[in-house]
C-alpha cells in the first residue's frame, strides 16, 4: 500500500474515533411492561365465545366495544360508540360510532364491523349470549336458522347502526352495546350469509387475533404459560403509555402472593384475608366489594341422579352445610353470605322474605325422610333404586374451592349423603360443564356431571339475569345446571321489559325468592376482591366494576 493511502487512512480513522468518543451515548429504551398474575390459563381470545374470567381478561384489552360502563356506578358509558339512544317504547336503539375509527393496522373500524358481529353471534352454535341476541333483535333468529340472508332488523346509515327490537328491552345497552366487536375482513371469510353452518366457532384466529381495536394487540400465546399483548397505536383514545401487557400463569395463589412480593408480577386478584401483602412496601392492596358470588351448582338433567330435579333434595343440602363456617376458615371472614342471585352491591338487592338456610342437619334429614328417603345400611340415604351419592367437581387451581368440597364431603356425610370430590384442571373443567353432554339428558341442555363449585367472578351492574336462569339459556346461555321454572322465566322477562326501576326491582325481587326456594344452587357468598399492585404502576383506579381496575389501562404507566 502507497505511504500516503496508508497516512490518510490513519487520520480518517482517528477523525473517527475521536469522533465517536465525543458523541452523545444513546441507551435502549427499556420496555413498560406490565405482568398480571392469573390463576389459569385463557380458554381463548375471541370476546363472543367466551365466558370465564381468565379469557375475557385477556380479550377485552384486544377487542372494543360501542360501550363501555361506569367503574362506579356501572352505567353505560360511550367507548367506540360516541352516543346512543333508545326509542321511548324502548323497542329500539340506535349507535353512532366515532369518526375515523380504525383497527390497529390503519384499516377503518365501521359500523358493518358491528352488524358483522351480531351476524357472527347468532350464527354461532356455541356463543354463550346467542339465545338472548337472537330473541331480541327482529329477525335474528330467521337469520341464525338460516331463513334470510341477513339480520332484518339491523340497519346501517353513514356512522350509526340501528336495531329493532322484538320488544321492549330496557337492557339493549348493555345487551347489544356492551359486546366487542369483530373484524368483517378477519372472521367474514367464515361464515355465509345463504349457509348458516358457516361460523366463527372454529376460526384460527379465535386464538392468534390479527387485528385489535382495544388499547393491546395481540402478540403471542404460550398455552399454560403466558399470553403477551402490545401497545396499539391506533386505539382511539390514543396509545397506551405501557409498551406490553402480559398475562402470566401461576396456578397457585400462594405462588402468586411469592410473584407479587418478589416483582416478578405486578398485578394480581386475590381472595380471603392477604396480610401479608398489605404489609409489604412494595404494594398497594385495594379491597374491592365483590359482585359475583361463589357457589355450589346440581345437575337437574343428570342422568342416574335425577335427585337434583326434587327441590326437597336441594333444600335438604342447603341446610346441610355451613357456609358461615367456610366464610370464616377457608375465606379468611372476607366474604358475605347470599341466598340469591342478585350481590349485595345492586341497586336491585332486597333480602325481604329470602329464607338464609341457616345450618341445621336435623331439618336436612327430616327434608329428605319426609320425602320418602330411607337411610341405608352404611348411613347413606336411597330412594327408588337411588343412592343420595355423587361427585362433587372443582378445579385445583382454587383452594378455597377445593376447600369448600372438603368441607361438604365432610359434613354432607353427618346428613346421609355421599360426596366423592374431584378436580380437574380449569379449562377441562370449563369444557365439562359448558360444552360435555348428559348421555341420557344431553339434547335437553344436560351436562357431563354430577355437582361442581365454582363462581361466578363479576355480575354485572345491570341487575337483569336473563342469560344466568331463564330457561332458554339451557343449551348455550349460562344456566348449565338445568333449572327450568315458569315463574322465574316471567320474573326475568318482566325485568327486561317494564323500565321502570321500581318495577324491574320488585321483577327481581320475586325472581330472588323463586331462586331461592327453588335451590338450583346452593348459594355461598361473595367474596371480598383484593386486588394487589406494584407501586411502581400508576394510573390505577379501581372500583367495584373495573373487573380488575383494568377499566383505563392506556393510563397506566410505570415509574423507575
Amino acid at each position: 500500500m502507497p505511504k500516503q493511502m496508508s497516512l490518510q487512512s490513519g487520520l480518517l480513522g482517528a477523525v473517527l474515533l475521536l469522533v465517536a468518543a465525543c458523541a452523545p451515548s444513546v441507551t435502549p429504551r427499556s420496555i413498560e411492561r406490565v405482568v398480571l398474575g392469573l390463576p389459569s390459563d385463557v380458554n381463548g381470545l375471541n370476546p363472543l365465545l367466551t365466558t370465564d374470567p381468565q379469557s375475557t381478561t385477556a380479550s377485552w384489552r384486544i377487542y372494543a366495544a360501542p360501550l363501555g360502563y361506569d367503574p362506579r356506578t356501572g352505567e353505560p358509558s360511550p367507548h367506540l360508540a360516541e352516543s346512543w339512544a333508545v326509542s321511548p317504547d324502548n323497542t329500539s336503539i340506535t349507535f353512532t360510532m366515532r369518526d375515523n375509527l380504525t383497527w390497529s393496522d390503519g384499516s377503518p373500524l365501521t359500523v358493518d364491523d358491528m352488524w358483522f358481529t351480531l351476524e357472527a353471534l347468532v350464527r354461532s352454535q356455541s356463543a354463550p349470549r346467542k339465545a338472548t341476541i337472537a330473541g331480541e333483535i327482529v329477525g335474528a333468529q330467521d337469520y341464525a336458522d338460516g331463513k334470510t340472508q341477513q339480520i332484518a332488523g339491523v340497519s346501517t346509515s353513514g356512522r350509526t347502526l340501528t336495531v329493532q327490537l322484538t320488544g321492549p328491552l330496557c337492557t339493549a345497552a348493555t345487551d347489544i352495546g356492551e359486546l366487542p366487536i369483530l373484524p368483517r375482513s378477519v372472521f367474514g371469510k367464515y361464515m355465509d350469509p345463504a349457509d348458516p353452518s358457516k361460523t366463527i366457532d372454529d376460526a384460527r384466529e379465535n386464538n392468534a387475533p390479527p387485528l385489535a381495536s382495544g388499547p393491546f394487540r395481540f402478540q403471542e400465546w404460550v398455552p399454560r404459560d403466558h399470553v403477551t399483548l402490545v401497545r396499539n397505536d391506533h386505539f382511539y383514545l390514543g396509545p397506551p403509555k405501557l409498551d406490553e401487557w402480559v398475562y402470566r400463569v401461576i396456578p397457585n395463589p400462594t405462588a402468586i402472593a411469592a410473584a407479587l412480593k418478589t416483582g416478578e408480577i405486578d398485578v394480581a386478584q386475590l381472595l380471603g384475608r392477604v396480610d401479608d401483602l398489605k404489609a409489604t412496601s412494595s404494594l398497594n392492596v385495594y379491597s374491592i366489594p365483590g359482585t359475583g358470588y361463589t357457589y355450589i351448582a346440581w345437575n337437574e338433567l343428570r342422568g342416574g341422579k335425577e335427585f337434583f330435579a326434587d327441590k326437597t333434595v336441594r333444600q335438604a343440602l342447603a341446610y346441610g352445610l355451613d357456609w358461615n363456617q367456610i366464610i370464616a376458615t377457608l375465606a379468611g371472614g372476607e366474604a358475605v353470605r347470599v341466598v340469591a342471585h342478585t350481590p349485595p352491591t345492586s341497586w336491585a338487592y332486597d333480602p325481604t322474605g329470602l329464607n338464609d338456610y341457616a345450618y341445621n342437619p336435623p331439618k336436612a334429614r327430616q327434608l329428605l325422610e319426609d320425602d320418602g328417603w330411607k337411610s341405608g345400611p352404611d348411613g347413606i340415604y336411597q330412594k327408588g333404586g337411588q343412592r343420595l351419592a355423587f361427585t362433587l367437581l372443582t378445579h385445583p387451581e382454587s383452594p378455597l374451592r377445593v376447600g369448600i368440597v372438603q368441607v361438604a364431603a365432610e359434613q354432607y356425610r353427618q346428613i346421609g349423603v355421599e360426596v366423592t370430590p374431584q378436580t380437574e384442571a380449569f379449562n377441562a373443567f370449563l369444557q365439562r360443564t359448558i360444552s360435555s353432554r348428559d348421555p341420557t339428558y344431553g339434547d335437553q341442555g344436560g351436562r357431563d356431571f354430577d355437582a361442581y363449585v365454582i363462581g361466578y367472578g363479576q355480575i354485572g351492574p345491570d341487575p337483569d339475569a336473563y342469560l344466568y336462569w331463564h330457561s332458554s339459556e339451557l343449551l348455550t346461555g349460562l344456566n348449565r345446571v338445568g333449572y327450568r321454572s315458569v315463574a322465574t322465566d316471567r320474573a326475568v322477562e318482566r325485568g327486561r321489559a317494564s323500565c321502570d326501576p321500581a318495577d324491574r326491582k320488585a321483577a327481581y325481587h320475586q325472581m330472588d325468592l323463586q331462586l331461592n326456594e327453588d335451590q338450583p344452587v346452593n348459594f355461598g357468598f361473595v367474596t371480598t376482591t383484593q386486588l394487589v399492585v406494584s407501586k411502581a404502576i400508576q394510573g390505577v383506579e379501581p372500583g367495584p366494576y373495573t373487573f380488575l381496575a383494568q377499566w383505563n389501562v392506556e393510563q397506566w404507566s410505570r415509574s423507575h
